[in-house]
């Protein structure tokens, strides 16, 4: 029976990327560690496959996907375009759902690169730049989240080379800040996305900016991380229900937790918009169908997949990739409104 990564990981008491990464010389692993692991490696006899080494020899026509939770519909719709348009161009997809796990994020890429499986991956990273994400740089292409890249070294050169396809949000984010506060709202509540990824940090940054620039201090824009999920939105909101001047609106940074949050707010007996106003990220097909529909901004979905198939496939024909930006749209529905007591700014 032939020898595999994961034996070595094993009996060396480390992951396969940790295998991997030692086995190819990445100066991130110590030298006991790449010692010990080349020294099992060579005890089991396990010699890297040629796919291993390279990531890619011959073609499958097949695209790997990964996305960061597939029970979201926003990664649910996003796949569906992908799968179509990679059929259009003769690449079946195999799509991945690492539930938000780095590691599990990790052994997909393996899996799939290492073992041959698909000629490049799409991937909605779970985490800043993993093990996984720097052996399989040279066929990945960024997906909805970018990475930070820190040093000059030429490894984190492979990764800014990696392109990235991504909504801009900027725009539409001053957009909402302009309603919320065109309606009277001065106390803004924003449930983030978690401030260890770049793409929360830069979500959060640019509508703190948009309401500073339109004269909200700081200190009335309260914001609570969340972590992609429902249940983080609805303890966010508990937690900003509890302040002694709790905010009027309410920001929620993707769409399962802008349902969190509306649960949440019904739950503490309050009425959209009447009571309070809520606006979300990353439309649904069914948000207009909610009570009260909801006011989201919307990705530009079918633009954002036919972005990433074409970084995939230049990759793959050696062309230089390119990263894309299609703009994203504050869609207006009917859960915002003036707060309590307060006549909106005239027109």
């Amino acid at each position: 029976m032939a020898v595999r990564m994961r034996d070595v990981a094993r009996l060396a008491g480390v992951s396969e990327a940790t295998v991997s990464l030692a086995l190819s010389g990445n100066p991130r692993i110590s030298e006991a560690t790449r010692s010990r692991v080349v020294e099992i490696a060579e005890q089991l006899g396990y010699r890297p496959h040629a796919a291993a080494r390279s990531l890619r020899t011959d073609s499958t026509q097949a695209l790997g996907l990964v996305v960061s939770d597939v029970a979201n519909p926003f990664f649910a719709e996003l796949a569906g375009h992908i799968e179509r348009i990679a059929a259009a161009e003769g690449y079946s997809v195999v799509l991945c759902n690492s539930d938000e796990d780095p590691d599990r994020q990790d052994s997909y890429l393996f899996s799939l690169l290492a073992g041959s499986q698909v000629d490049g991956v799409i991937l909605v990273p779970a985490r800043e730049a993993t093990p996984g994400i720097e052996v399989a740089s040279a066929n990945l292409v960024l997906l909805d989240r970018p990475i930070e890249v820190r040093g000059c070294d030429a490894n984190a050169e492979r990764l800014r080379a990696i392109p990235v396809v991504r909504g801009a949000a900027a725009e539409a984010l001053a957009e909402v800040a302009e309603m919320l506060v065109d309606l009277g709202h001065r106390r803004i509540g924003i449930i983030a996305l978690p401030q260890s990824t770049q793409i929360g940090r830069e979500r959060r940054g640019m509508l703190v900016e948009a309401f500073a620039a339109l004269g909200v201090p700081a200190e009335d824009v309260t914001v609570v991380p969340g972590d992609f999920r429902q249940r983080s939105a609805e303890l966010a909101v508990r937690q900003l229900l509890a302040a002694p001047k709790p905010p009027t609106a309410y920001f929620a940074a993707d769409g399962l937790m802008a349902i969190g949050a509306m649960k949440a707010l019904r739950r503490a007996g309050l009425r959209i918009p009447r009571d309070i106003s809520l606006v979300g990220y990353d439309d649904a097909p069914w948000f207009d169908l909610l009570d009260p529909p909801l006011t989201t901004v919307a990705q530009p979905i079918p633009e954002l997949a036919a972005a990433a198939v074409r970084a995939m496939l230049a990759r793959l024909a050696g062309a230089p990739p390119s990263s894309a930006s299609p703009p994203c749209r504050l869609v207006r529905r009917e859960s915002c409104g003036p707060p309590p007591g307060a006549a909106p700014n005239p027109a």
